[in-house]
This record gives structure tokens, sequence and C-alpha cells, in this order.
């Protein structure tokens, strides 16, 4: 905690400088309650106690406001936050007014909190991050990175994403994929994607042939000769039917056994 030059001196710290640090200790606690009601400093190597906030606040440009390091076994820094009677508005849910609540164990933010979600909404939560849209490009709550796996979710459900987008993955590496999903170990008969509801394919379409004709050419960036298209008649027409799809660079011609006599949707998916 950054110290005030110009606060008045406690009896503590008068008798720290006087005395040194154990015999500072020593008059602390056998001080009146009244005199000890001042700022306590912090010790290391032990656990503090404390019914008040401890902040710190770094004013200066360009600097790192806490760091903390460790090796081996044990993480650098445990935060953990237990349930505790509520007792402001900004602190109740206001479906339990007055009832037993909590937060997360780490809310954090960027630039503005003004939009996020209050304390009491992060119950049961290890960490909440919030950052408001950033008209350059986006704002990010929470970004895990690194060369192997940026950020990993257990559990009975690994990942989970609420929004008007549930989640957006994307490929930024040529050949990747924007989304890779297996079941168990990818060689069974474990589900890799279980989808409940309609689907959308941006290579999935319909098309017209006209009357009198019996092939259609459709253009599509990234079709080759090895991809897989499926098509079928969208119409009932009698003794029509899709003979062959033979796919190329750049296109596929749906070809039908006879020419139609009228206009005739096609309905086409191209797989990869």
């Amino acid at each position: 905690m950054a110290l005030d030059p110009n606060a008045p001196r406690s009896r503590r710290a008068l008798l720290a400088a006087a005395a040194g640090g154990a015999a500072a200790v020593a008059a602390s606690a056998a001080a009146p309650l009244s005199v000890s009601a001042a700022p306590a400093t912090m010790l290391t190597e032990t656990a503090n106690a404390s019914t008040a906030q401890t902040s710190l606040a770094d004013t200066g440009d360009r600097t790192t406001a806490f760091a903390t390091s460790n090796v081996g076994v044990a993480p650098a820094l445990v935060v953990s936050n237990g349930a505790g009677v509520a007792t402001t508005a900004g602190e109740t849910d206001p479906t339990d007014p007055g009832g037993i609540t909590a937060a997360a164990g780490v809310f954090a933010y960027s630039v503005d909190a003004s939009g996020a979600q209050p304390y009491w909404a992060t119950t049961y939560t290890g960490i909440y991050g919030w950052a408001p849209t950033f008209a350059d490009s986006f704002g990010v709550g929470v970004w895990g990175d690194s060369v192997d796996v940026g950020t990993y979710g257990s559990g009975s459900v690994g990942v989970r994403g609420d929004g008007f987008y549930g989640m957006v993955a994307a490929s930024q590496i040529g050949g990747g994929a924007g989304l890779l999903a297996w079941g168990g170990n990818g060689l069974g008969n474990d589900v890799a994607l279980d989808v409940r509801g309609k689907v959308k394919f941006s290579r999935a379409g319909r098309s017209t042939i006209g009357a009198g004709k019996s092939s259609i050419k459709i253009n599509m960036v990234g079709a080759s000769f090895s991809s897989l298209v499926f098509a079928v008649l969208r119409h009932n027409r009698s003794g029509r039917y899709v003979r062959a799809v033979v796919p190329t660079a750049g296109s596929f011609t749906i070809y039908l056994n006879l020419a139609v006599t009228s206009s005739t949707y096609v309905v086409w998916f191209v797989v990869n």
C-alpha cells in the first residue's frame, strides 16, 4: 500500500522507527483499541487479517501496479471468495434481497466497468472479465493466448457460450480449421458434432435450371476436383433426376438425365 508522506504518523509507525520491527509488533499488541485502529502494515510471510479493503493505486504511466512470481508447483497467486451476507443494493440479488451471496474469485475489467455485471451476478465464477466495445476492433473480456492451447475448458461442459452468437471460431492459419471437433479418440462411434436446431451452410444453396436445359454450372470459390457435392431436384419432375455432379476448379456442374420442360429448382450442398 502506498504511503502518504503528508499523513500524520501513527503510534505504530513511531514505535517502529524508534525500536525496530520486533519492538513495534510488541508495542502494537499492548496498545489500546482506540490507538490500534490506525491502518496496519502488511507483513510478508504471514496471513494478514483485515476487515476493510486494502488497495494499490498506481498513477504512473506504463508502470505495473502489482506483480508476483513463483517457482515450483505452487501457483504465483491464489484468489478465493467465500459466501457472505449481502448488505447493499449493488451486492444483493434483486430476486433474493438480503440473501447470502458471493462474487467471482477474480473480477477484472478493462478501461470501463460501467457495463459489467454486478458483483452478485458473478457468484460461482472463478474469473469474470469484462471489456466495453472497441470502435476500431472489438472488446475482449477474457483473452487466452498460447502457441499450444489459448483457452482450455474441462468438465461436463468444457466450453459454453451464450449470446447473439454463442460462439465464433475462426482459423487464421492456412490449411487450419475454424472449429475442430472429434468424439472420443475420433476412431469410434462417439459423436463429434451434435446440433440441436437449424443448420446454415454458406456452401449450400438453390439454383434454377431453365426450361429446355439439362444442366447448370455453378461457380464457387474454393471448389475443386476433390470436392464432394450433393444435389437433388427441388421440384417433382416426372422422369427427371440428377444424373451426376461434376466438380472442378472454381465450379461444379449439375447434370440431369433429361432436359426439363419448365424452370426447375435444384438444391445443392458442397461438403469440402
